[in-house]
């Protein structure tokens, strides 16, 4: 409903279509506006690894990819979640020490209502899901 902020579920309906070529086992959740819903289902499969790609203004070109260690985000929430990405994380830690976390963020270049994404983020879910397959 906020156009570019749809780029984490547009890349995992992407990874979707093409999972039979992803190289890993994986388990893909599209966990919309609340990933704090599916903590329960993330601590239920006891992942090694857990990437979350969103997206987040980092002041940069829309479009633009960034890779965000996970102890560097700040307890501010760096995008439209209800529950700060740090406070989330450190909630899955509590259970799953070992966890990596890796945030791949999608800076956009609009958060206005409406839908669908802008083009030069719907280019960046195209390069990120091509990279990960």
């Amino acid at each position: 409903m906020k156009q570019d902020d749809g780029a984490g579920p547009a890349a995992i309906a992407e990874l979707k279509t093409q999972n039979s070529k992803l190289k890993n086992n994986v388990e893909l959740l599209d966990a919309g506006i609340a990933p704090e819903n599916y903590s329960g289902k993330i601590k239920q499969i006891r992942p090694d690894t857990l990437v979350i790609v969103d997206a987040i203004d980092f002041g940069e070109k829309a479009g633009s990819i960034k890779v965000i260690e996970a102890e560097r985000i700040g307890s501010q929430s760096l995008s439209t979640h209800n529950v700060s990405l740090k406070t989330f994380v450190d909630y899955l830690k509590t259970d799953l020490s070992d966890l990596e976390v890796i945030v791949v963020g999608i800076q956009p270049k609009t958060a206005n209502f409406g839908e669908g994404l802008s083009p030069e983020v719907e280019k960046a879910v195209d390069e990120l899901c091509t990279s990960l397959v």
